[in-house]
């Protein structure tokens, strides 16, 4: 792995972890390849899977924004073989649909070979031109989030993906909807319209895209699925954008400006507690000077009273 030059691993990291993530692009991107020759290899009428594994692993397809390879050269080669293997299977994909003459599909796999160059000339650009960093990082609580998050989303698309009435490709829908969860993390950290817009519409078009599809599977309407089909193409457009917008840091607001806020927030709690702890001894003092009054008087009556009641008595 010295080829790689890897970064040295952070909080949240380690050496299996930094390996892990760059491996499971290249698993997730070979799914999809295998997937889209499984389409070919059987008959419309026999299929009972189709595109399951590569929708389970398409999401790490993503994190590779930030493969932790250091290493200008060998970054700039392994997003050109990513690109090449995730391009076999969408032109793959297109020739199909090509010969079905199915104008929705031609459009939606045309348009993602275009946006996945797009994408990975924009990788290119910020991580070994420009050598940008990543602002939205991925550890490994983040992996077995995913992870967990999947079991519970397949254990309701399963049965749609083993049905051999619909045609159930590879869809990155589930992945816009683990990526979206993730990308909000870092909400808190966002400034500027641009990345927060990308945020708000690709967390709406990726909740229409799934809704669509659900409703298609069980109203059986090809209108929900072509919605479906391409809200899914404009949930990829949105989540490249977010990607590549999180690489310039105006985006984001400093450390030393949130230090600064975090700092303002301490001092003006402790003022606040300060204050408090003032008034509560003010307001103490104050009772047990009107206490003190209050003994004064009550023992000055009692001795005028002593006094009077002596002087009835001499008389």
């Amino acid at each position: 792995m010295g080829f790689f030059d890897l970064h040295e691993p952070e909080d949240g990291q380690d050496q299996f972890f930094l390996y892990a993530m760059i491996v499971l692009p290249i698993c997730s991107s070979s799914a999809y390849v295998f997937d889209a020759w499984f389409h070919f290899q059987y008959p419309t009428e026999e299929r009972s899977y189709e595109g399951l594994l590569s929708t389970i692993t398409i999401v790490f397809l993503f994190l590779q924004y930030c493969v932790p390879i250091r290493s200008r050269k060998a970054l700039t080669i392994y997003y050109i073989i990513l690109c090449m293997i995730t391009e076999t299977g969408t032109i793959g994909y297109l020739i199909y649909y090509i010969e079905k003459k199915d104008i929705v599909n031609m459009i939606f796999y045309s348009c993602s070979i275009l946006f996945d160059l797009l994408f990975t000339s924009g990788l290119i650009y910020c991580r070994v031109i420009k050598q940008y960093e990543s602002h939205i990082l991925v550890e490994n609580k983040h992996l077995f989030h995913f992870m967990s998050r999947l079991e519970v989303i397949l254990t309701i698309f399963i049965p749609a993906y083993m049905n051999s009435n619909y045609t159930s490709l590879t869809r990155k829908m589930i992945a816009y909807f683990l990526l979206f969860d993730f990308f909000s993390d870092a909400y808190s950290r966002f400034q500027g319209v641009w990345i927060k817009s990308a945020l708000y519409l690709f967390a709406t078009t990726t909740t229409i895209s799934v809704a669509t599809e659900w409703f298609y599977f069980n109203h059986h309407n090809h209108i929900y699925e072509r919605v479906s089909v391409l809200s899914e193409l404009v949930a990829a457009i949105l989540c490249y954008t977010i990607i590549i917008l999180q690489f310039f840091p105006f985006h984001f607001k400093t450390q030393h400006v949130q230090n600064i806020a975090r700092e303002a927030l301490l001092f003006q709690r402790n003022l606040y507690a300060s204050h408090v702890r003032t008034s509560i001894a003010i307001t103490r003092a104050i009772d047990l000077m009107k206490n003190e009054e209050i003994k004064n008087e009550t023992e000055t009556t009692t001795t005028g009273s002593k006094n009077d009641l002596s002087m009835d008595t001499t008389m």
